[in-house]
């Protein structure tokens, strides 16, 4: 009899001591589970953010090559803000060890789920927790969630250019009335139109580049008045990437800038725009003549021809005048065809204006009339401005008034008949 109790009293002690043992153990687990870090934003590769109510879903990368973030939605992909996905996460982190209400109605909630490579964690957040986490400040009472177009516009990049940027080998622009390309050969850039190829200054390209790269929107927007044309167009091209961005006028205020790469519309300022056409101006201020690579000139004005042609490259030229049906021909030096030629070398583009109508043509200039590639300028004047263009070109580059004057007094002087230099 006291040997069975004994056995009892000894069975029951290893019970009392096994269970004390479990209840520290999973105290102990349960202590560790309570005290174990919010996993780092630099360990995490994917963030959810899920509206059950209209079952939007915002999804922010992070590539595992580069560690940028992006964000996506249905169709689209942008380059995220990459302060924005902190600050939101260091809110989200204080949030993910506290006891959550375990029964959220789906219409006022919102869905979180974090992916790392070790694990996956869903949160229910109520929608007034949620705007807390989500906003530098909670919202009003009565705005009991954020909208979804306000949660995902706070995590895209305000950057208008982001794809192509450095690569960029040609871009195009266009407004309403005209078009031009600009491409880079061999480090250097040039404004090709029709049968021009004009080298444009790096400080011009420069300075275009800077104003594109740093235009960032000040607010984003999904619809617009589909009245709206664009303004002006810029397209980029670089070697993996490109990209195209509509500039459509709103008011006097503001503009919309339109990347086709996603369905919505950034918000700029109308002055940060009068500062990209600015730029835009200064590149299509170009020197238009091929001087460089000239062996002979000619000049046509109504019933009278000049000609100025080079002899055998021997710093010689021969001028020929012809006028009702009289023939003057001479040599000259090369340095009175140097004058000639800096007339044109030092004549750029004012403004581009799309071809207009006029009257009659004053005059066409020939460089390299006799060769296999002769390029041929008309000049038109209308009321007091001079404009220059080829028959291939649909628009015309206005230049100085006085360039005719200059540059027939220069011609004439050659002529021995000529009395009146200027006629």
């Amino acid at each position: 009899m006291i040997k069975a109790k004994v056995v009892i009293l000894i069975f029951l002690n290893a019970m009392v001591f096994g269970l004390a043992g479990y209840w520290f153990y999973c105290f102990k687990a349960n202590r560790q589970v309570a005290n174990v870090e919010s996993p780092r934003l630099q360990t995490i590769d994917e963030i959810i953010i899920r509206n059950p109510r209209s079952d939007q879903k915002i999804l922010l990368q992070k590539s595992p090559k580069s560690s940028k973030w992006k964000v996506i939605w249905e169709d689209n992909s942008w380059p995220a803000n990459v302060f924005a996905i902190e600050q939101f996460y260091e809110k989200l982190a204080t949030c993910l060890d506290q006891k959550l209400p375990n029964e959220i109605s789906p219409e006022h909630c919102y869905e979180i789920t974090i992916f790392t490579k070790k694990f996956s964690r869903k949160i229910q957040f109520r929608a007034e927790d949620f705007n807390s986490i989500f906003s530098d400040s909670s919202l009003e009472t009565d705005e009991k969630q954020s909208s979804d177009s306000a949660i995902l516009s706070k995590f895209l990049d305000p950057e208008i250019f982001p794809r192509v940027k450095k690569d960029c080998k040609i871009f195009k622009i266009k407004s309403k009335k005209w078009e031009f390309v600009f491409t880079k050969r061999q480090g250097k850039w040039f404004l090709d139109h029709s049968d021009l190829r004009l080298e444009v200054k790096d400080e011009l390209i420069l300075k275009f580049f800077h104003g594109i790269f740093s235009l960032k929107s000040r607010d984003i927007t999904f619809t617009h008045d589909n009245t709206l044309e664009p303004a002006l167009s810029i397209l980029l091209y670089g070697e993996n990437a490109s990209e195209r961005v509509n500039f459509l006028d709103v008011n006097e205020q503001i503009c919309l800038a339109e990347n086709d790469a996603v369905d919505l519309f950034f918000v700029i300022e109308r002055k940060q725009l009068t500062e990209i056409m600015d730029a835009i101006e200064d590149l299509l201020k170009v020197h238009i003549f091929p001087i460089k690579s000239c062996n002979d000139i000619s000049i046509n004005t109504s019933g009278e021809y000049f000609n100025f042609h080079s002899l055998n490259n021997q710093s010689k030229w021969q001028f020929t005048h012809s006028k009702n049906g009289e023939l003057e021909v001479k040599e000259i030096s090369q340095e009175d065809m140097d004058t000639l030629l800096t007339i044109f070398e030092k004549t750029a583009s004012m403004i581009v204006s799309p071809l207009l109508l006029f009257d009659d043509k004053s005059f066409t200039v020939t460089f390299n009339e006799f060769s296999d590639n002769p390029q041929a300028f008309g000049f038109y004047r209308k009321g007091d401005q001079l404009f220059v263009g080829t028959d291939a070109q649909d628009v015309n580059f206005e230049i100085a008034s006085y360039f005719e004057a200059i540059l027939f007094h220069n011609i004439r002087k050659h002529s021995s008949r000529s009395k009146d230099l200027l006629l």
